[in-house]
């Protein structure tokens, strides 16, 4: 399954629940952070348990895309469209360089030049989740190896408070481009916080992709549809043992 196959059964899966319980672009927000605190808090108790933390890793990442399915529309040419993640990834993470230094692996030191997007490589729209962590990993993967675990996670969570930032300048009105721009942007800041998310799994040793699709590839955990049905939602934190 490519990585759009991934994110759209994630749509199909809990969309519908997702705009019943989830009041609101925020909320969503607010719900990724709580998997993200259930991270760290299995990393902190036990890194090595794959299962568990490959577990926590794959819900991290469903509720991004859940964030972006809360954009989804009616296009004027018809059918349901939503934020381009694949192609936000494949500007912000060509396949031949890094983005901020123009090296591959990634050169960059500890104060970054502004990053540059560029024009999606066709081949990696087609990518699978596998083929993403094998790319970061090669492009970043030392680096991050290098600076430790805790380091991607704080990178990761500083990736969703962009997010929110970004939310508080549009409804304040400080944000004062298009509708279209602000929605790229969104797209943006959510391809950083996937790919923040595989650096994590990369560190940890942990093959995402198995763990997304383990996780998520019989339905729904209460009812077992591929297109949940039920009523129970909790946003109570993980009870990790140890």
């Amino acid at each position: 399954m490519e990585l759009r196959d991934l994110i759209t059964l994630i749509f199909r899966l809990y969309g519908r629940r997702a705009r019943v319980f989830l009041s609101g672009f925020r909320h969503r927000i607010e719900f990724l952070s709580l998997a993200l605190a259930d991270l760290q808090d299995v990393v902190r108790k036990d890194p090595e348990d794959k299962a568990r933390v490959g577990g926590a890793l794959a819900r991290v990442l469903a509720r991004i895309f859940l964030i972006a399915e809360h954009f989804q529309y009616l296009s004027q040419f018809g059918g349901i469209k939503g934020l381009p993640l694949v192609e936000a990834l494949a500007e912000k993470y060509p396949k031949d360089r890094c983005s901020y230094c123009q090296a591959f692996p990634c050169d960059c030191g500890e104060k970054r030049q502004a990053s540059s997007t560029h024009h999606p490589d066709e081949t990696q729209l087609h990518w699978r989740l596998r083929e993403w962590c094998g790319h970061l990993e090669g492009l970043y993967g030392a680096k991050n190896r290098e600076r430790g675990v805790d380091n991607v996670l704080n990178r990761l969570v500083k990736e969703v408070h962009e997010i929110l930032t970004l939310a508080l300048k549009a409804r304040n009105g400080t944000f004062r481009e298009s509708l279209v721009r602000l929605e790229a942007e969104f797209a943006y800041e959510l391809a950083d916080a996937i790919a923040w998310t595989i650096a994590t799994a990369n560190v940890l040793g942990v093959n995402l992709e198995t763990a997304f699709i383990e996780r998520y590839k019989d339905g729904c955990c209460r009812c077992k549809e591929l297109q949940c049905v039920c009523t129970y939602f909790n946003e109570d934190p993980e009870q990790w043992e140890g």
